[in-house]
């Protein structure tokens, strides 16, 4: 006899457990759909976002299922959006919610306890963001009540609600980010200077591997961020990469950590000091913590920016008429780039005096050449004709020489050699005068 019932346990429980779905259906009713579009996008996942159709004022969606269950739905109205994060159950197939909208966006969810837990939170954060913008200069007293409020309406929230476990967590994370970078942003809001305030973050928030050290954290995507700035000595490689390797546990987080801490120490070498010793700790750790190879590759890319190197392979440079033009057209000369977009208002401030100076420069070893690296061919031309711009322009599709140099904002100007090796990596702006003026006449 127990031959038989064991293996009869053993299937039910097989068939009780409850199994991960793998596409989630969602409705939505409002009591606003004039002009409203709904989308939903899984948090975790690759998919990107799914817009909603509407049949008989019902919104619906079919969409891959969150690796946690978590989504963020979204409602766009005008210049009016929400933001509203949503959970579903993996195991769970079908979720259906209303939204009551009024003048400030979302007023109410009706849905399940967690949702409306959720939305109940949404809107405290708003009043809670008005309320911190909204305070006089120097108030550092009401700023600190408002930023312990966010995790204190959390926790009520949870409390009130009976949320399960991964929407508690939630809660408490998304509290914790935004009272952190409320904090951050205290001296624009109360017009100080942030040594001025009387109270530090680690004075008012817990050290953050206390609340992010989870799978869930890393679906925020300013999480990485928050770590890594929080890190005792995060500009030491090794140092950084052995704090959350004690620190933090999960394994997903500290993944998404280590990548952020390996792409901050590439963007911020000294890369004219040890390049190659700097290239070497990092494929070591590389190896040691599984990062991303592609680190190390733009790594040894931006060997580029040490003067005497040939300017970058495989950069695009492209004239009016759509033609490449290989660098090496500009042999002989010394060139003094300018790197800049048609959107970059303080390139567009530099413009009159590099104008002028290409005027004015006796030394004819010189050659001035501006490099537009604009998202789209029709901006580059269009602002070239307003300004005038006359002389080389090329335009360079995607930055890619902006990455090759680590170019880490423009306008940005550098000069090569007449063998067309760089001569000098963050030249002075035009704008500077006789310094540059003195430099390029010098050279021979």
């Amino acid at each position: 006899m127990k031959r038989i019932i064991l293996p009869l346990l053993a299937l039910s429980v097989v068939c009780c457990t409850p199994q991960r779905q793998e596409t989630q259906h969602i409705t939505v009713t409002t009591n606003d759909t004039v002009g409203r579009k709904m989308m939903i996008v899984p948090m975790g996942n690759n998919e990107g976002t799914v817009e909603m159709t509407i049949e008989n004022g019902v919104y619906s969606a079919s969409i891959a299922t969150s690796e946690t269950g978590f989504y963020n739905l979204v409602s766009v109205n005008g210049q009016s959006q929400s933001i509203i994060p949503h959970y579903i159950p993996v195991t769970k197939s079908k979720s259906a919610s209303h939204l009551t909208f009024g003048e400030r966006s979302m007023l109410e969810l009706e849905g399940s306890r967690d949702n409306r837990a959720l939305a109940a939170y949404t809107q405290a954060y708003a009043d809670y963001s008005r309320a911190l913008w909204s305070l006089p200069k120097g108030d550092t007293d009401n700023a600190h009540a408002i930023l312990e409020s966010f995790i204190v309406k959390a926790d009520s929230i949870i409390d009130e609600y009976r949320c399960t476990q991964p929407v508690e967590e939630y809660l408490k994370i998304w509290a914790y980010i935004n009272a952190y970078d409320s904090y951050g942003s205290l001296p624009r809001i109360i017009g100080m200077k942030a040594d001025e305030i009387p109270y530090t973050r680690t004075e008012l928030l817990p050290e953050p591997h206390t609340v992010l050290d989870s799978p869930i954290a890393a679906l925020f995507s300013n999480v990485p961020n928050i770590v890594y700035s929080a890190l005792p000595n995060r500009n030491n490689l090794d140092s950084a990469l052995i704090y959350v390797e004690q620190h933090y546990t999960d394994s997903i987080l500290r993944k998404k950590v280590n990548d952020h801490i390996a792409a901050r120490y590439v963007s911020r070498y000294n890369y004219n000091e040890g390049f190659d010793k700097g290239l070497e700790r990092l494929q070591k750790a590389t190896e040691r913590y599984s990062l991303n190879p592609q680190h190390a590759a733009d790594f040894a890319k931006h060997r580029a920016t040490i003067p005497g190197q040939p300017f970058p392979d495989g950069i695009i440079l492209q004239d009016r008429e759509g033609n490449v033009v290989d660098f090496s057209a500009f042999r002989g000369k010394y060139v003094y780039i300018d790197l800049w977009a048609s959107w970059c208002v303080p390139c567009l401030r530099e413009l009159p005096a590099l104008q002028q100076l290409e005027k004015s420069l006796k030394n004819k070893k010189v050659t001035f050449l501006s490099i537009s690296i604009d998202g789209t061919e029709e901006a580059w031309k269009k602002k070239m004709d307003e300004k005038n711009m006359h002389g080389h322009q090329l335009w360079n599709p995607e930055n890619t020489l902006g990455k090759a140099l680590n170019v880490k904002g423009i306008p940005f100007f550098a000069i090569y050699d007449p063998d067309g090796n760089l001569y000098m990596h963050g030249a002075p702006r035009p704008s500077q005068g006789l310094g540059l003026v003195k430099l390029l006449e010098g050279l021979k």
